[in-house]
């Protein structure tokens, strides 16, 4: 029954750990898929501005020149194109579009790109031409054609006081999106709200578009690369008519830009991650009529959803870690009960017979030795837990206090927003906390035990992270003194760290045996020609000349059984010499014990 309700208990820890989790992880991809909304946008008045500037390079350095007005004024059609043919075949070469001069009265006086086609009426049709002569100031922006949308930039003419007309400059949208594409190496539908294309597209230019993926409401412009991702866009489709279709419908509606994550799963290929943003298109009259829909991969998303599942993994190993050594405890506690009443039954029992009892102590001695042996393993894996223990100890505090405060706060009716977003924020503090710290301990954990090139300074800084929370706690002051020199050996890392933190914690017991004043650790390191050291002194009053011999025998502790079997300094000491090629050797100090770790370069 006890075990039963231990059970219970971790997994109801697990609980709460995975949806913290869950929640740091629904935030981190919150802030990148807004973070992307913000970009996109950022990116789209950067090509407007660009596009805006060479508009005005264009009307002030080609357009308002005297010859040009001039022959404008006196509506002489050809040498107006005369004039301008040479420079505008380059600009053509720009991605600049065309030039339209247009009487006061709106009608049509000369295109360039089609100087035949004249004197029809724009008026019913071109809004932006109609709003330049009448206000006589400019204006630029998205319109839509009976083609398809440019980007247009129409400007008045005046020569001295009296009024010309109108020019307008222009850029088609396919021109601003394949610069969005090539600058920033991403992909893009332009949607054309169906109703505008209905209305304003004329029928023999409709084959230039077709129904989009994105939404039966909107209508897709297609172009010379839109074919370029093609292959994954079976597998986008998929997505917007199954899980993302009232998504989208809703976001359309509720929504002026906004972004979303879209995993594509290809066939026989690892699958990765692509951000969608919608950004919202209007007309120089302010009225939407589309969207550009900008996909790019994204490599974030996969590294949080990667360190999402790291960290359950870390968390559901530690748990059942844990979990497993409070079982066993229960069960050798339960197991010692037992062993005493068979004893006191066997102490009987060997009155009878001497030489079966002689027998059995020494198959008991041999068995005891192995479970010796195990179990310092097992404390070096408490001592591990401990650690972590420590490290959690105050932001676990902070978040029970907040989340206290937060309902105590509701009880009393006095909660507000403000209120609320002070506790999320302390308990979001300390959650990534929690977080960090279970990147160190794993970085540990999980480190690969292969022989590889190790910064030795890196290493011990490590290995410091996992000890300070455990010597904070026992007011215990760490000292280093490591040199800048860099030292970089081929080892087994997780060898050399194993022994750093036995024999600090060797020396963190001392100086609390000995109930030292103003405790202190310091860790040093030197390198000399063939070898680095190692150094690891303290101020715990150092070892008795008696016992100094004896240390790294097996079995040999000063301490009480139940903190250690005498195994760790001998465990320590093997494997320096017999994995890492190097010794270790211990003196005493004016201050304490001093232990050098010598491993050759």
């Amino acid at each position: 029954m006890k075990k039963f309700y231990i059970i219970c208990i971790f997994i109801i820890i697990t609980f709460i750990t995975f949806s913290l989790l869950s929640k740091n992880y629904s935030y981190k991809k919150k802030n990148i898929l807004t973070n992307a909304t913000n970009t996109v946008m950022a990116q789209y008045n950067t090509i407007f501005d660009s596009f805006d500037t060479l508009a005005n390079t264009v009307f002030f350095g080609y357009i308002n020149r005297p010859e040009i007005l001039n022959s404008f004024e006196n509506r002489n059609r050809e040498q107006l194109y005369n004039l301008l043919k040479k420079d505008y075949d380059y600009l053509t070469s720009i991605n600049f579009n065309q030039l339209h001069f247009h009487l006061p009265n709106n009608y049509s006086f000369l295109r360039m790109h089609n100087p035949s086609l004249h004197s029809d009426d724009l008026s019913d049709i071109r809004f932006s031409v109609k709003y330049v002569n009448r206000y006589k100031r400019p204006i630029s922006g998205l319109e839509t054609g009976k083609i398809i949308p440019g980007f247009r930039y129409v400007y008045p003419l005046h020569k001295e006081e009296k009024y010309l007309g109108s020019i307008e400059t222009s850029f088609s949208i396919n021109a601003f999106i394949n610069r969005l594409e090539k600058v920033y190496n991403v992909h893009v539908h332009f949607l054309l709200d169906k109703e505008v294309f209905n209305k304003k597209i004329f029928d023999i230019f409709k084959d230039y578009y077709e129904t989009s993926i994105e939404s039966k409401n909107y209508i897709l412009l297609k172009r010379e690369n839109f074919y370029k991702i093609r292959s994954q866009e079976k597998y986008i489709k998929e997505q917007y008519e199954s899980s993302l279709k009232l998504f989208i419908e809703d976001s359309i509606k509720n929504k002026n830009n906004f972004s979303f994550e879209m995993k594509i799963f290809p066939k026989n290929d690892k699958h990765f991650h692509k951000i969608v943003t919608f950004l919202e298109l209007y007309n120089i009259q302010k009225e939407k009529i589309g969207y550009f829909v900008v996909y790019q991969n994204n490599k974030e998303l996969g590294d949080i959803e990667k360190q999402l599942n790291e960290n359950y993994l870390i968390f559901s190993l530690i748990y059942f870690l844990i979990l497993a050594y409070i079982l066993k405890e229960v069960s050798i506690k339960k197991q010692l009960e037992e062993k005493v009443f068979f004893k006191t039954k066997e102490l009987n029992e060997l009155n009878q017979s001497l030489e079966n009892r002689i027998q059995e102590e020494v198959e008991k001695s041999l068995k005891q030795e192995e479970q010796l042996y195990q179990y310092e393993k097992m404390a070096q894996m408490g001592e591990m837990i401990g650690n972590i223990a420590h490290q959690w100890r105050q932001p676990l505090t902070a978040i029970s206090v907040a989340s206290s405060g937060l309902k105590l706060a509701d009880e009393l009716n006095i909660l507000d927003k403000h209120e609320i977003k002070n506790y999320a924020n302390v308990i979001i503090k300390n959650t990534n906390y929690l977080s960090n710290t279970i990147d160190i301990f794993r970085d540990y954990t999980f480190k690969n035990s292969n022989i590889k090139d190790v910064i030795i300074q890196d290493l011990i800084y490590e290995t410091i992270d996992i000890l300070s929370a455990t010597l904070k706690n026992e007011k215990i002051k760490l000292i280093t003194d490591i040199t800048d020199e860099l030292i970089i050996k081929n080892l087994l890392a997780n060898d050399l760290i194993q022994a750093i933190i036995n024999i600090v914690n060797n020396a963190k017991d001392a100086l609390l045996i000995n109930k030292i004043e103003a405790p202190w650790i310091k860790i040093s390191l030197l390198k000399k020609e063939k070898f680095f050291t190692i150094i690891i002194e303290d101020n715990a009053k150092g070892i008795e000349k008696e016992i100094m011999p004896k240390i790294f025998d097996p079995y040999f502790t000063t301490k009480h059984q139940a903190q250690g079997v005498g195994l760790g300094l001998h465990l320590t000491r093997k494997a320096i010499v017999n994995r890492l090629k190097g010794s270790l050797e211990v003196n005493n100090s004016i201050n304490g014990a001093i232990f050098y770790i010598n491993i050759p370069l």
